[in-house]
């Protein structure tokens, strides 16, 4: 496993542990907590955790192309009463930092920031005891969006086998506030943030064999009430990725924390001269993800759905000591409730660094 110079972390943690937590649901405008390359992979986590002492930070972005339905699509829905709506896209980017507070605790925290271009929705009314039916025109949203804090607690830590759970919180610290065109305020589903206090729980496995990596996870996020009395739907994922290794094996003890005296006593004894080299891996994911019905008031509005993705994708590993993920999503089975729209794909660009 290839490491940073002068430290202790292998790189394929750098990316892991952005926010050590995994790509909620892209079924809503809000995505929620996101992981960046976790394992070997973006979308699945792995039970990996810092070492005690060890900083990383890193950088990811998510561009989402929803289904274009038409002006007319749109109208019928909301002759229905439904609110429909619609992006050109919408674009997640985040930065992300974790800290080993133990071999075994490591805490992350990642802030995002939204972006969804050319906003239009549905609308029902009536003027002059006229039925009326069109699309507005809402704008640009862009802001930051609602801070996560996830804390990852390796239970098991067996030779090619490791296990973790996982806790934390999303808070409320997006803005939302932000208006439409016309100067009326965005519902809160088209907001940067959510105005809500959420708690996240999860799981993490993995195994390996020579140069082959199983990952497997769970999360699931309860959506507390928000702002203007919206209670998003809850979400969960779950996903298994596999991913082979290629490049020069390091050869080293990860168990009980025997690297850590094996490294000084190279380095007391000056017997062995460490050497970097850069590596790559090839993945691929398959996620599940689920996302009850959002309540504003009394209403429960017909939103949320389900879906299937697979993602291959590739991560590279620099001597240097910088890591860069990338992976193309790519939806195989969707059953999204009518105000929002079916997703075409997802790319996603991540670049880690340990410090």
């Amino acid at each position: 496993m290839t490491r940073f110079p002068g430290t202790r972390l292998p790189i394929n943690l750098c990316i892991l542990l952005l926010a050590s937590t995994v790509a909620s649901p892209a079924l809503a405008d809000h995505m929620g907590p996101t992981g960046v390359g976790t394992g070997t992979s973006l979308n699945v986590l792995s039970p990996d955790t810092l070492e005690k002492g060890d900083v990383s930070a890193g950088f990811r972005i998510t561009y989402t192309r929803p289904d274009q339905r038409s002006d007319a699509e749109l109208e019928a829905l909301a002759a229905e009463h439904i609110h429909a709506h619609n992006t050109d896209y919408n674009l997640n980017t985040a930065i992300g930092a974790s800290y080993g507070v133990t071999d075994r605790l490591t805490i992350s925290a990642e802030l995002p920031f939204v972006r969804r271009d050319h906003l239009r929705e549905g609308e029902h009314s009536h003027v002059d005891g006229e039925t009326i039916n069109e699309v507005v025109e809402l704008g640009d949203v862009s802001g930051v969006g609602d801070l996560s804090l996830i804390a990852k607690y390796k239970l098991l830590d067996g030779k090619g086998t490791k296990f973790a759970l996982l806790g934390g919180l999303k808070m409320p610290t997006g803005s939302t506030h932000k208006r439409s065109d016309e100067g009326e305020r965005l519902e809160t589903e088209h907001q940067p943030g959510t105005g809500s206090w959420d708690p996240i729980v999860g799981a993490a496995f993995g195994a390996e064999l020579g140069p082959i990596s199983l990952n497997a996870s769970a999360l699931y996020q309860f959506s507390g009430k928000g702002a203007q009395d919206t209670r998003l739907g809850n979400r969960a994922q779950g996903g298994i990725a596999f991913s082979h290794h290629f490049g020069v094996a390091e050869h080293h003890h990860d168990e009980g924390g025997h690297h850590h005296e094996e490294a000084e006593h190279h380095h007391d004894e000056g017997a062995h001269e460490h050497h970097e080299h850069s590596s790559w891996d090839a993945f691929v994911e398959a996620t599940g993800e689920w996302e009850g019905r959002q309540k504003v008031g009394s209403e429960v509005e017909a939103s949320g759905g389900k879906s299937i993705w697979v993602s291959p994708g590739a991560r590279f590993d620099s001597a240097s000591g910088f890591t860069i993920v990338g992976a193309v999503g790519i939806p195989v089975w969707q059953d999204i409730r009518p105000s929002h729209p079916d997703n075409d794909y997802r790319l996603t660009l991540a670049i880690g660094h340990a410090f």
